[in-house]
């Protein structure tokens, strides 16, 4: 493995790049074939199929533990955790197009606002091209989101609705009141750890194809941890 670390925006948050994560990427993508079709996400924020792993996936949740197993030496250097949970994890495909996005699903999003949530997220697709990115809210000045900052935010996204209206699009660049402040590009067996809290958004290449072939749409392993214990 193959570790970088950056720091993003004016609050400094901590993301990890880790490059050739796992021995066997082949074999996961294996695994997500076996699972599939995936489950459709209608109704929820996520823009596309999603399949849950649980432990009754045996092999397949193997994979999601030796994941958490193999980041604790990062997870506590970078972030000072020495002990976390396994909240949820699933493999992932984008399949919805741009003109059927719900207007959430439109702008930059944060996973909760718990400080002690993480996500990692595991690129499995070999199509070149877009990745994830970090933004700052411009009504807000907030780069990450907190229980005390949620009413605050509210509010200034409902002032950024009469501003910008909805673009019917997905997210890049600066746009709607986000301005971007880093991102990484996705590489096949790539995987990224930054904090659920953190305002977010895939981007997607001019060409993507929305497929829900996990062998030739934009798979991801995604996993959501929860920190227990600190040094």
């Amino acid at each position: 493995m193959s570790v970088n670390v950056f720091k993003v925006g004016l609050e400094e948050t901590p993301v990890v790049v880790i490059d050739n994560f796992v021995q066997e990427p082949e074999r996961i993508i294996d695994l997500a074939v076996d699972m599939a079709p995936f489950p459709s996400q209608s109704g929820h924020y996520y823009p596309g199929r999603r399949r849950r792993i649980t432990p009754q996936d045996g092999e397949t949740f193997d994979y999601v533990s030796s994941v958490c197993q193999s980041l604790a030496p990062v997870m506590a250097s970078v972030y000072g955790i020495t002990k976390y949970d396994i909240l949820d994890a699933g493999f992932s495909l984008v399949t919805t197009k741009p003109e059927d996005l719900q207007p959430l699903q439109t702008v930059p999003h944060f996973d909760h606002h718990d400080s002690n949530g993480f996500a990692i997220l595991h690129y499995l697709s070999r199509r070149p091209g877009g990745g994830t990115a970090f933004y700052r809210h411009l009504g807000s000045g907030f780069e990450t989101l907190s229980d005390e900052r949620k009413d605050a935010y509210s509010a200034a996204r409902m002032k950024d609705a009469e501003l910008y209206g909805v673009t019917q699009a997905y997210h890049k660049g600066d746009r709607d009141g986000f301005v971007e402040l880093a991102s990484v590009e996705a590489r096949f067996n790539r995987a990224v750890i930054y904090p659920g809290k953190l305002l977010h958004s895939a981007v997607l290449p001019d060409d993507f194809n929305f497929s829900p072939d996990p062998r030739t749409g934009r798979l991801t392993g995604n996993v959501f941890v929860r920190a227990t214990a600190w040094r």
